[in-house]
């Protein structure tokens, strides 16, 4: 694995953009993930923004808001060919087709996660985008944090000797974040929603980007509390690695605590992430060796938003053949296999090889 810059910033950060480097953007969804997305864009003074989005209503709200002057009803009506980048923002379920209208047309994009909700036409579209050499990465924004891409260039370095064992913990009073989530698409399976696929997902994916191909998944599963939802509010996830290396992923989206901790264990110590800090120790002391806060004087909610103003920098430059650590088709495409034999895991009760 190779080493990133420590700070994400000092690649993807770009103040000043020149007229001739302002890039169209086709954002194809207004809905919350693609407001966030509109605002990360329009920060970056490097985009010049589109809508697509079938709700009229919607449609011209998202337009007032950011002053967009150029708003399609569908995707049909959008001409793909005048565009340098899509934002692939829609239900997941809509996914697969709109990636490969966006290949079909030479159109590099960028989708949002999960990559689908089944397998159905994923590899169908990803030989498009191969045969067309479309840039193509999915938003799984932990990417760009900082502590992350700390956490991970210390495992490259050997700073915990090698990496055999991780466990990850993800949870929180969800109803409190999206008090409407009875009426999203989270309260629906066929949409992408549940613990697996929208929360879980996340942290497949850092696994995936640290410990490599994952090659096997058993899984438990349930909704233990939230009501209203055809999804499961809680998951067990353990996943064995190519290197032989496990991990565990717990969550649940009805504790009172909001807890995000990832610990990752080598031969010659730990590393541990606790929301935003990194953490460090190599003996049994019970005392982090180091303990470093990147958002230490940030007001969270801010700071989550400024990551989609990285992530849209990060983009960018990969449009412009720069480097870039999004996650990749392939990658999502690991991560899906994952999430959908965890599904198959609990209810066949037995581990899924992949």
């Amino acid at each position: 694995m190779r080493r990133l810059a420590h700070n994400p910033c000092a690649l993807i950060r770009h103040d000043i953009a020149r007229q001739s480097d302002v890039k169209k953007v086709l954002i194809i969804g207004s809905g919350g993930i693609g407001r966030r997305h509109l605002k990360g864009y329009g920060q970056t003074g490097r985009a010049s923004l589109a809508i697509v989005e079938p709700d009229s209503g919607r449609r011209a709200e998202a337009a007032a808001l950011f002053g967009i002057t150029e708003a399609y009803a569908n995707i049909a009506d959008a001409p793909l060919s005048h565009f340098d980048l899509a934002v692939i923002c829609a239900p997941a379920n809509f996914h697969v087709p709109l990636m490969q209208r966006c290949a079909e047309a030479g159109l590099a994009f960028m989708v949002e996660k999960p990559l689908s909700v089944t397998m159905e036409g994923v590899d169908k579209a990803l030989d498009v985008v191969r045969r067309n050499k479309v840039e193509a990465r999915v938003g799984y924004i932990r990417r760009v944090a900082e502590e992350v891409i700390a956490l991970r260039n210390q495992i490259v370095a050997g700073k915990i000797g090698t990496l055999r064992l991780a466990y990850l913990n993800a949870s929180q009073e969800f109803p409190k974040y999206r008090p409407d989530f009875q009426q999203t698409y989270y309260a629906r399976p066929e949409m992408g929603g549940g613990a697996i696929l929208d929360a879980a997902s996340h942290l497949f994916d850092m696994l995936i980007w640290i410990m490599g191909k994952p090659t096997d998944v058993s899984c438990m599963s349930d909704r233990l509390v939230l009501t209203d939802t055809d999804t499961e509010d809680t998951c067990l996830v353990c996943i064995r690695f190519a290197s032989g290396a496990m991990a565990n992923v717990t969550i649940n989206q009805f504790q009172k605590p909001n807890i995000a901790t990832f610990e990752f264990i080598g031969t010659a110590g730990n590393l541990m992430i606790n929301h935003s800090a990194l953490k460090f120790a190599d003996d049994d002391s019970g005392i982090w060796k180091e303990d470093h806060n990147y958002m230490q004087g940030l007001v969270p909610v801010e700071a989550h938003q400024a990551r989609f103003k990285m992530q849209a920098n990060a983009m960018l430059d990969a449009i412009e053949g720069k480097p870039c650590w999004l996650a990749t088709l392939d990658e999502a495409r690991d991560n899906l296999r994952v999430a959908l034999a965890a599904k198959q895991s609990w209810l066949e009760k037995r581990i899924i090889g992949l």
